[in-house]
């Protein structure tokens, strides 16, 4: 969402101060607030915003109890989009880079220990198009993992979907599970997944967080823009399940 993008801020900071300067209005007033904005903007487009706000979603979450006395066999794995419009169900080259990851290190978890199962959840990114899950379920077969061994959610087409999905799966999955996502995305993941009913030990990947490297550290850089984009994007997602899903829960 454009909104969520630090460069728009300054954009409309300036597209403000232009319109507000030939209407003569308050002049010494608007300019203080511009400076304001537009310096919020240009912060929040360096490497130290973006890392501190990445760094604040990806703190590893304090796990339950039972993820080490009684650590789940069935790991739930969230797709992380695709690139582009895959040729068939066989063509994970497409997946992207962050539902690459997932997948991954949802291998490695299921080759540490015989019996082990996933349950792979990412639906079409259009109608008719090929599910995510699929994608994923065949990157995992090329890496090792026996298709019996996976379960495909192959429906939802966010989050929140990707929860309630499969919560009602046939048969169900136990209530406690790993939850296999991106580190930044942990939180809002974490979040749908309790709200379906299920107890998670969550499995993060591929971080976001990078070490300070002054004096760099402190100028705007794409990478930090959309790094910072990537995490209020998490932020208000975060936000919308907790305010409108939860509100349309209890009606």
């Amino acid at each position: 969402m454009w909104l969520l993008s630090p460069l728009s801020w300054l954009l409309l900071t300036l597209a403000a101060l232009a319109l507000g300067w030939r209407a003569r209005a308050d002049r010494r007033r608007l300019l203080r607030i511009c400076l304001c904005c537009a310096a919020v903007s240009v912060f929040a487009m360096t490497p130290l915003c973006a890392n501190l706000l990445v760094g604040w979603l990806e703190s590893p979450p304090a796990q339950p109890a039972f993820c080490r006395s009684e650590p789940p066999q069935i790991a739930v794995v969230l797709g992380g989009g695709v690139g582009q419009t895959p040729r068939d169900g066989e063509d994970f080259g497409v997946l992207s880079a962050a539902s690459k990851r997932r997948t991954e290190a949802a291998v490695q978890w299921w080759m540490l220990q015989p019996g082990r199962r996933l349950i792979l959840a990412g639906g079409p990114p259009k109608s008719g198009a090929m599910p995510e899950s699929r994608l994923m379920s065949a990157y995992a077969r090329r890496l090792g993992v026996a298709p019996a061994a996976m379960t495909e959610e192959p429906e939802s087409r966010n989050t929140w979907q990707n929860a309630q999905n499969v919560a009602a799966l046939t048969p169900s999955p136990p209530e406690r599970v790993v939850l296999i996502t991106s580190a930044l995305h942990m939180p809002r993941a974490r979040y749908s997944m309790s709200k379906a009913g299920f107890q998670v030990c969550a499995l993060g990947t591929d971080s976001r967080l990078v070490p300070a490297r002054l004096p760099g550290y402190l100028f705007p850089q794409t990478g930090a823009t959309a790094k910072t984009e990537a995490a209020l994007h998490e932020l208000a997602g975060l936000l919308y399940y907790r305010v409108w899903r939860h509100a349309g829960s209890r009606n």
